[in-house]
């Protein structure tokens, strides 16, 4: 079953679905992940891809989110 890494779009076998395992040219970004983020962006079957964006979207929504309140109280 073909997989789609999150990190970097690719199609891979189910041996080289870790960015660890294909050489992902965004695998400083994995790595830079806690464990509970991690497991979110695992790679997933490539028959789900707007799940996938719909994650990331909400993910980045929380982030910039997270950034702006901590703006505000250091002001």
């Amino acid at each position: 079953m073909p997989y789609s890494c999150t990190y970097c779009g690719r199609t891979h076998c189910g041996a080289h679905k870790l960015p660890e395992k294909h050489e992902c040219p965004n695998l400083a970004q994995a790595n830079t992940l806690g464990p509970e983020l991690r497991q979110a962006y695992q790679t997933t079957p490539s028959s789900s891809p707007s799940k996938l964006s719909d994650k990331r979207v909400w993910i980045v929504a929380a982030v910039v989110l997270v950034g702006a309140i901590a703006v505000l109280l250091l002001l």
